[in-house]
């Protein structure tokens, strides 16, 4: 019985993840595919990219809960604490090795909206649960 509750952790951790970055990353080749260079990146893009993301989180942060099949918040926290760890390491990555200043609103904007939506995603599943 532990085993299979482990394994639908991961598993759900794991889905979460890929469901946020892939959409995430299909949406923003697509779309800075047509606008043109990211330097060039309107102010209403960018509000587009929000809301998508926010969408797609929601939707991770609620399939995190859903397959976990119990707990959902704290899958959401356990989501959300490995999405800040992701952005850590790639903001110092990008500091170190790439030359990059580090210091982005678009990449804390970016955390942000999917801690926002994860949990939400995750509070949905659990209300759902409880009624």
């Amino acid at each position: 019985m532990r085993s299979s509750a482990i394994v639908s952790t991961v598993l759900a951790l794991v889905l979460g993840l890929l469901t946020l970055g892939t959409s995430t990353a299909l949406l923003y080749s697509i779309c800075i595919g047509t606008v043109g260079p990211a330097d060039q990146v309107q102010m209403s893009m960018l509000a587009v990219f929000g809301i998508c993301g926010l969408g797609f989180a929601t939707l991770s942060g609620y399939l995190v809960g859903l397959v976990a099949r119990r707990a959902p918040i704290a899958h959401a926290v356990a989501l959300s604490l490995m999405l800040i760890a992701i952005w850590v390491t790639a903001t110092s990555w990008n500091t170190t090795v790439l030359g990059g200043s580090g210091r982005s609103l678009v990449a804390a904007l970016n955390i942000a909206i999917a801690l926002t939506g994860t949990m939400v995603g995750g509070w949905l599943r659990s209300t759902q649960t409880q009624a």
